[in-house]
């Protein structure tokens, strides 16, 4: 049984060979997008068409703008131009018949509202110091000494404890340690519970 080629959907049926004469309907198909093409190349793209024809003509419009080639109407750029100042100068675009001149004088206006509200800010911050270093100090002065600790609650040198450190015993630091705590912990009980247990 031979296959039958639909002639409405070129996009799904066989791809035809490169030497191929292009059938009617091929040429028919042809002719209708670049037709779809010019017309939305001017800006009357079509309500509806198919989908294929929608993902055809995305391509197109892609490759042509890719291209670099495409300028904008003076009124459109225009346009375009005004509402980029109003976001930047923060007022509303005014259009094409207005311009956005008294809009930006307005915003130098505004611009130096924050300056004045900082520069006053900052004089009342400077006169409040001023007024705080003029203020007369006092000075309490306090006599009272340091008390003198007891022996027994003072630091204590660890000397007497641990003794010169031969060098055959240079790594024996564990039972070094385990002995200064031993006494710090005498010592604490002794000043805490009045004696050791």
């Amino acid at each position: 049984m031979p296959e039958s080629r639909d002639e409405d959907d070129l996009l799904t049926a066989p791809v035809p060979g490169p030497d191929d004469e292009p059938t009617a309907a091929e040429r028919a198909h042809a002719k209708a997008f670049a037709e779809l093409v010019d017309k939305t190349l001017a800006g009357r793209t079509p309500p509806a068409m198919s989908t294929d024809d929608r993902a055809l003509i995305e391509v197109a419009t892609v490759i042509r703008a890719a291209s670099g080639n495409v300028e904008l109407a003076t009124p459109r750029r225009r346009a375009l131009i005004e509402e980029a100042l109003g976001q930047a100068v923060g007022t509303r675009a005014l259009g094409t018949s207005g311009t956005l001149v008294t809009a930006i004088r307005g915003g130098r206006i505004r611009r130096w509202m924050p300056w004045s509200v900082a520069a006053t800010s900052t004089l009342v911050a400077a006169a409040a110091v001023l007024l705080w270093l003029r203020a007369p100090r006092t000075v309490v002065q306090t006599t009272a000494a340091a008390p003198v600790l007891p022996q027994t609650e003072r630091s204590r040198p660890t000397d007497a404890l641990v003794g010169p450190i031969a060098r055959d015993r240079a790594g024996d630091a564990s039972t070094r340690l385990d002995t200064i705590f031993a006494d710090r912990l005498d010592g604490y009980r002794e000043l805490r519970f009045g004696g050791t247990p």
